[in-house]
């Protein structure tokens, strides 16, 4: 019987490679940074936040230029519909630029670790070590368009 368990035992010890996983990591911030069209999304982003700040100073001058009370709350009144409708479509073009880049980082990841036979990836910051680099493999991929 303790040689059938030995044996067993052995057998298990012996596959086990079979069964050990390749962990991939990628820097995901890093992934951002130099991603193309990551860049021009935030470019994109910070150009219309930009523009809406515009908008506000250009509403405080006419603002001081009126003088009737009535005119001036009908006014306020306006300015902040007009701004919260500024506000709603910028969040809505923040969200869609988000999901895109980040869909298409997702995909370069799954696409890298299959070509590099990796069975999981993680964010380099919660794998200090034992994990094979992805990053520069994915921002290439990125880049590249595929």
């Amino acid at each position: 019987m303790k040689n059938k368990i030995f044996a067993l035992f052995l057998a298990f010890i012996m596959s086990a490679p079979a069964f050990a996983y390749t962990v991939g990591s990628v820097n995901y911030r890093e992934i951002l940074e130099n991603y193309s069209k990551a860049k021009a999304a935030q470019s994109e982003m910070e150009d219309k936040a930009n523009s809406m700040q515009r908008f506000l100073l250009d509403k405080e001058k006419e603002f001081k230029k009126i003088e009737s009370p009535v005119q001036r709350k009908s006014f306020e009144e306006q300015t902040a519909k007009n701004f919260a409708q500024q506000q709603n479509a910028f969040q809505a073009f923040k969200n869609k630029k988000e999901k895109e880049i980040d869909d298409a980082v997702v995909s370069a990841i799954k696409s890298v670790a299959l070509e590099n036979k990796i069975d999981a990836v993680v964010d380099a910051r919660v794998m200090f070590f034992g994990a094979v680099d992805l990053t520069q493999k994915v921002i290439t991929k990125l880049n590249m368009g595929k």
